[in-house]
């Protein structure tokens, strides 16, 4: 299964779920647009409260002051949600590997893209809900 975002000029995936390695949840994350296509492997531990997090947007559709934050706990993805009264904008981070010298990245991309409170988000909630049951 995956998961799909659209924003302005790009599209978000969520897919290659795998919880083979006991306590460690992986899956792969991808940006794409224009001239531009990043990847990158997120490790969680049993899912880092993910489905919480997007469910816990959905829960509060109405509004929410400022913003909410989740990162993976190596931070190989954070994701940066804000209501602004008629969409809810998501700002996907995405992080290259960690260096084992220094635990520097190489490479960071940023991708938004935008969600209408209600029906959209609801969708987008019950899709990252089954991704990470699956």
């Amino acid at each position: 299964m995956t998961v799909s975002v659209e924003g302005p000029g790009v599209t978000v995936t969520l897919s290659d779920l795998d919880r083979s390695e006991g306590d460690l949840v992986v899956f792969s994350v991808r940006a794409e647009g224009a001239g531009l296509t990043a990847s990158a492997r997120v490790e969680t531990l049993h899912g880092d409260d993910f489905g919480l997090f997007v469910t816990g947007l959905e829960r509060d559709f109405r509004g929410w002051p400022g913003e909410r934050v989740w990162i993976s706990f190596r931070g190989d993805l954070e994701l940066r949600a804000a209501h602004t009264g008629g969409v809810v904008e998501l700002a996907w981070t995405l992080r290259g590997p960690e260096s084992v010298a220094d635990r520097a990245r190489d490479w960071e991309c940023v991708a938004r893209t935008f969600l209408t409170p209600g029906e959209e988000l609801r969708r987008f909630s019950a899709d990252v809900t089954e991704f990470l049951a699956t």
